[in-house]
């Protein structure tokens, strides 16, 4: 408003000084003209200064807005979906040689194969296709499908059975879940041919819904030559009442 007193008090003064003449003396036409002309400079001062009132402000550019977002992406969501198939790999490693290196897994292995349950003879693994005639150990690397919240339960369910007069032998169960360490047992069984010493190693780990990179290892130490060993695995999940030989459909791997 202040352009606008600006413009008001000059014009006056003209007409008071007789630059112009005085409203009395001019024809109501143009009377009438310099009348309009006055509202339309007022309304349109009142326009701009609504409008610089009320002007908003820039958008934000787009490299600022998607900063704004989430600080990270899950990239699991939009990774690819592996193609997994039923059961988990079977690493054959030579059983080692003392109840000390029993709990660790051999860096040599002899063989493999698909593990979708059922017994293993760690000393005969020619109906598994490996062709090793020593006592074994077995890795298991896949993943563990978990259906439902609760505690789930791995099992080594193992006998062994010597040649000779009672002989002692170390046996190892460790497991791990996505690389971290669940539990190690062992236990000594004592055999004979005429009676076998069966045994069961536990390992168990509370778990959500998903898949969860499993790796387990089972040996028992060649204390005494032709040592018979078997073992397979069992799994009890929240709902079962007891536990039960795994299937393809408790673990899986990647399908090269």
């Amino acid at each position: 408003m202040m352009f606008c007193s600006r413009l008001v008090v000059p014009l006056a003064g003209f007409l008071l000084t007789g630059a112009f003449p005085t409203l009395a003396q001019l024809p109501p036409t143009q009377l009438d003209r310099i009348e309009q002309k006055l509202d339309l400079i007022l309304h349109r001062l009142d326009q701009l200064q609504a409008g610089q009132a009320t002007e908003p402000k820039p958008a934000p550019s787009s490299t600022r807005a998607a900063s704004a977002g989430p600080s990270s992406v899950n990239s699991t969501a939009n990774a690819a979906p592996e193609t997994m198939a039923g059961g988990a790999v079977a690493i054959v490693h030579p059983a080692p040689g003392t109840p000390a290196a029993a709990h660790e897994i051999p860096p040599n292995s002899v063989g493999g194969f698909v593990y979708a349950g059922g017994a293993i003879q760690l000393a005969d693994l020619a109906e598994r296709g490996v062709r090793y005639t020593g006592l074994a150990g077995v890795e298991w690397q896949g993943w563990l499908r978990a259906k439902e919240t609760g505690r789930y339960q791995l099992e080594l369910d193992g006998s062994t059975i010597s040649q000779r007069t009672y002989n002692t032998s170390t046996c190892v169960f460790a497991g791990w879940l996505e690389d971290h360490v669940i539990g190690v047992q062992d236990t000594t069984p004592s055999s004979n041919i005429a009676r076998p010493a069966p045994f069961s190693l536990i390992l168990g780990a509370d778990l959500q819904p998903g898949l969860y990179k499993l790796r387990l290892w089972a040996t028992c130490t060649p204390t005494v030559p032709n040592l018979h060993v078997s073992v397979a695995l069992l799994e009890k999940a929240p709902s079962d009442l007891n536990l039960r030989p795994v299937t393809g459909a408790d673990l899986v791997h990647k399908q090269r």
